[in-house]
């Protein structure tokens, strides 16, 4: 019984501890503290805005909009192909550690990659991922995967690394470069469900037979009466933050 109310309290309790869900609290109530209408309207509008996209619900419902096309598919369903092609996204390229692969969230995307590759529904691994910061291209996302790949069991001559790829249309250039090299002729193709439209967008351009494998699902179910779906959350505020810019991504592709 007291382990049960201790719990109850501690989760409550975050309301008032956690840096997003406090300053929303004092936000709200300083809101009854201005005098005027226009006041209130001025000051509200971006507690609204920042409020609204930190929601479990409109989090959930942005990054579905891009998931939603791309069902999940069992591994024993996948079709054999040339090679499979894995996007860069999963490994921090500055980290405090440098040359330890440090793995993100997007980890599936090498994961599945490895896991598809020992069930031999592809012979070879193409990592495709550079660097993609603004100021900083000495860190290549590639050469940390491939040591990772190798220590997970791909052997080094099925393995083929790009690194030049700065985003996800460099990606399919890059790699059209080295898939003519070695005269591929189908490709399984890895990212996460969310970056899937886009990725396939660019990559179709190669004239390829492609099989879209998405991983990384970032959606979850809000039927639940979980009392953290409640809380605005720096995780949602992420996830919708993540959906807005792939959405943009593909507006400025479509048009490039």
């Amino acid at each position: 019984m007291f382990d049960s109310l201790f719990f109850s309290f501690s989760k409550i309790l975050t309301v008032f501890l956690f840096p997003l869900p406090l300053f929303f609290l004092i936000s709200f109530l300083s809101l009854f503290f201005l005098r005027s209408i226009r006041q209130k309207v001025l000051v509200g509008i971006p507690i609204f805005f920042l409020y609204f996209f930190s929601n479990s619900c409109i989090a959930n419902a942005l990054i579905k909009s891009l998931e939603s096309e791309f069902k999940a598919v069992p591994m024993e369903l996948v079709p054999e192909a040339d090679v499979i092609v894995v996007l860069g996204g999963m490994i921090q390229t500055i980290s405090v550690n440098p040359g330890r692969p440090e793995l993100t969230e997007s980890a599936d995307r090498l994961v599945d990659a490895v896991r598809l590759y020992k069930l031999g529904k592809a012979k070879k691994i193409l990592f495709s991922g550079g660097s993609g910061l603004l100021l900083e291209s000495s860190f290549k996302e590639a050469d940390l995967a491939k040591s990772l790949l190798l220590d997970l069991g791909v052997k080094e001559e099925d393995l083929w690394i790009e690194s030049n790829s700065r985003n996800t249309w460099e990606n399919a250039k890059e790699s059209e470069i080295i898939l003519k090299e070695k005269r591929t002729k189908s490709i399984l193709l890895i990212t996460s469900a969310f970056h899937m439209k886009r990725s396939l967008a660019c990559f179709s351009k190669l004239n390829l037979p492609i099989f879209a494998y998405p991983t990384d699902y970032r959606g979850i179910s809000t039927h639940s009466s979980a009392f953290d779906l409640w809380l605005p959350s720096p995780g949602f505020l992420e996830l919708s933050t993540l959906a807005l810019k792939e959405w943009v991504g593909i507006f400025v592709y479509s048009l490039k």
